[in-house]
């Protein structure tokens, strides 16, 4: 059938008219669409803000503690240190009276010698003394053996042979004074033997009273030394507990400086998010997820992990720190690689990351290679998977040439284990 003129036009209307509620449609579910997008994008990025500043305030937190952990450490050291200090004073104290005592005992030898030389000189006197007393003894015993056996002829002889009275009295008073005279030498040697044998007695008194008295005085510095020994056996506990609260201070501090320096990085990482998370916004960008697959390992030199991903427990106990990615040890050069293809977002130098990169690929996704000798990329550079793009080194908080390897997915540190096929 054959349409005329007014058919064709309002066949055409009603194409037309098809088309224009078609395009509308598109456009309307297109806006939509976007809008979704964005506002899926701004969740993502608000969140990622808020795992980060939730995790910036839980090392905050670590941090406090730590601090309080080294207060309460440095006034227990206080306190240790204040009992050695009065421990070292015993240890004067008691090292002055041992040699008080040594020097008593020294007193007391050189005592002790003279005494016996006195006593071994006495001695000698006595034998003397007994031997004069002995031959006095005999003499006098021949002498009144004699008078006696010829005392009438002596008198007889002194009577005739004296030309007077007189003089026989004078030989008589004579005998008499021998006889007077070997009494009194007698009774003068027998003093001198009891006088002598009392002094010996004495004398092994005196040297026996020494004798008990060096006893005494060796007895009170054994008690003394055993007293030091048990004194130095504290002072070294004391000064061993001192040492350990020193190296728990030193821990504590290596703590809290770990805690300050993982605060700074993530004020760094929340600005770096900000940042570009911005330029997104500005470019209008859509963001695509990423789908590089098994990352490729960031240090191909070595596999030597020396602090794995996760909780590290402070041995100051109750503060603890959660490590944010691995750190594998290898020689200061070494190449470090890229994990997967993406762009360098951050190629700089941080006091607590030292030299780092930061590379995105997508999908919120970003790894970060910390502590790096030196630096082969630069911000805005696309890498592609294996390439190099810095040396191991130790700059920053680093105690020793290594990478620390670590991968954020919208803001939030995450097992780099689980993209590293593992």
């Amino acid at each position: 059938m054959i349409m005329n003129k007014s058919q064709w036009i309002h066949r055409i209307t009603a194409v037309l008219l098809i088309v224009v509620i078609g395009v509308a449609a598109t456009v309307q579910m297109t806006s939509a669409a976007e809008k979704n997008s964005a506002k899926k994008s701004e969740n993502t990025s608000t969140t990622s803000l808020k795992e980060a500043q939730k995790e910036k305030a839980a090392l905050e937190k670590a941090l406090e503690k730590a601090k309080q952990t080294i207060n309460e450490l440095k006034e227990s050291k206080g306190d240790v240190q204040a009992k050695v200090n009065d421990l070292n004073a015993q240890l004067m104290n008691i090292s002055s009276r041992i040699t008080a005592l040594e020097n008593q005992l020294a007193q007391k030898n050189q005592e002790l010698t003279e005494k016996k030389d006195q006593i071994e000189e006495t001695k000698d006197q006595l034998e003397d003394a007994k031997k004069q007393e002995e031959q006095q003894y005999a003499d006098m015993k021949v002498r009144i053996q004699f008078m006696y056996e010829n005392a009438q002829e002596s008198y007889f002889e002194a009577l005739f042979s004296s030309e007077s009275f007189s003089d026989f009295l004078n030989s008589a008073e004579y005998i008499m004074q021998i006889q007077e005279y070997d009494r009194k030498k007698l009774g003068e040697y027998q003093e001198t033997v009891a006088y002598i044998d009392g002094v010996e007695e004495q004398l092994e008194e005196d040297y026996a009273t020494l004798e008990e008295m060096k006893k005494e005085v060796e007895q009170e510095k054994a008690s003394v030394e055993q007293e030091k020994a048990s004194v130095a056996t504290l002072m070294k506990q004391r000064e061993t507990e001192l040492a350990g609260i020193e190296g728990n201070i030193d821990s504590a501090q290596n703590d809290a400086d770990y805690y300050a320096a993982e605060i700074q990085a993530q004020e760094e990482i929340i600005a770096e998010i900000k940042r570009i998370e911005a330029e997104k916004a500005a470019a209008g960008k859509q963001d695509n997820p990423y789908t590089g697959g098994v990352f490729t390992w960031p240090c191909p030199s070595s596999t030597r992990v020396t602090s794995d991903y996760g909780t590290r427990v402070s041995p100051m106990g109750g503060a603890s720190s959660n490590h944010k990615g691995i750190d594998i040890g290898a020689s200061g050069g070494a190449a470090i690689v890229a994990a997967a293809d993406g762009t360098v977002t951050t190629a700089a130098y941080s006091s607590a990351a030292g030299n780092y990169v930061m590379i995105d690929h997508g999908g919120g996704l970003y790894t970060v290679y910390m502590h790096a000798s030196a630096l082969l990329v630069s911000p805005g550079q696309t890498v592609s998977a294996g390439q190099t793009i810095a040396q191991v080194g130790s700059t920053g908080i680093s105690t020793g040439n290594h990478l620390h390897f670590g991968v954020s997915l919208n803001g939030s540190y995450v097992s780099p284990w689980s993209y590293l096929g593992r």
